[in-house]
């Protein structure tokens, strides 16, 4: 039987699984980056973990979007009072 939420739920499930894996590929890179001595392999690693970061954030951003649907279907929120999401540049912030 669905539920109001059951679809919602599914799907911040499936972006759960995205975080995790995502952040084994951090761990990953970053244990190549401490081990490697090569600066070929340390740059891909390095670029490996920021790809991998970028993509937990995405699946973030995506879990709280519908985490916040399931609130409004439910009658939590308000459809007009939705969480923002704020992306900050902190590469530019802290040049």
């Amino acid at each position: 039987m669905n539920t109001i939420s059951s679809e919602y739920i599914k799907e911040i499930k499936a972006q759960i699984r995205i975080i995790n894996e995502s952040l084994k590929r951090v761990q990953e890179a970053e244990k190549v980056q401490e081990t490697t001595v090569n600066a070929r392999e340390y740059e891909k690693a390095k670029n490996e973990a920021i790809d991998a970061s970028a993509d937990v954030m995405m699946a973030l951003e995506e879990a709280v979007r519908l985490a916040s649907g399931m609130g409004c279907a439910t009658g939590l929120y308000d459809i007009n009072k939705y969480h923002k999401i704020v992306e900050l540049d902190f590469r530019e912030s802290h040049k």
